[in-house]
């Protein structure tokens, strides 16, 4: 994520906890938490300011969770139970140690050609079978919104076919359509995966 993307993400944390989730998002929370093993390690990959690393507290995990925004782990980081830090992906690594990933909308702000090395270093932080959602909205290319944030945009087969190449095996997906910081309407598709 550039610097410019990680300063409006500061400069708007609150707005942004204070967005709405919407249902396509929380049905794919729904079936990739009950398809976790009890009481399982799950990592909130680019947490944002934490929505979901509670749902999976709740759920009775044991929860990490990193994010580059300082301002958004303050916001986060009121829940004392979760393991926060503040952290980008490129320093991100662990071996065999989650149950499951949570990368809800955190990777589209890396550069295209960064999403194999980094989606290659997330396999290898879980363990055998574990489980790997990621979220993205679908397009073509590379750009900024018209708040700043630099996005890279995939279409479904296109990102499909990397998780594939990676080792990931396709379990189900989710397409969607929601609003954002910017308040423009994005269309979106979120891929539950296992290594």
């Amino acid at each position: 994520m550039d610097n410019i993307t990680i300063d409006i993400y500061n400069k708007n944390a609150a707005r942004y906890a204070d967005l709405d989730i919407d249902k396509v998002s929380l049905k794919a929370f729904r079936d990739f938490s009950h398809a976790l093993p009890k009481n399982g390690i799950v990592l909130d990959y680019g947490c944002g300011p934490g929505y979901f690393s509670k749902k999976f507290l709740a759920d009775g995990f044991k929860v990490h969770a990193f994010d580059a925004s300082e301002k958004m782990i303050e916001i986060a980081s009121m829940e004392t139970r979760v393991n926060w830090w503040v952290g980008d992906f490129k320093s991100f690594r662990a071996t065999t140690l989650y149950d499951g990933i949570w990368a809800n909308f955190s990777l589209l702000h890396s550069p295209k050609k960064e999403i194999t090395p980094l989606i290659q270093t997330i396999f290898k932080s879980l363990k055998p079978h574990g489980l790997f959602s990621l979220g993205l909205k679908l397009g073509i290319g590379e750009k900024r919104d018209k708040i700043g944030r630099k996005y890279s945009y995939f279409e479904e087969q296109e990102i499909r076919n990397i998780l594939s190449n990676e080792g990931f095996c396709h379990m189900s997906h989710y397409l969607g359509e929601a609003k954002g910081l910017d308040g423009e309407s994005a269309n979106f598709i979120i891929i539950i995966s296992h290594a």
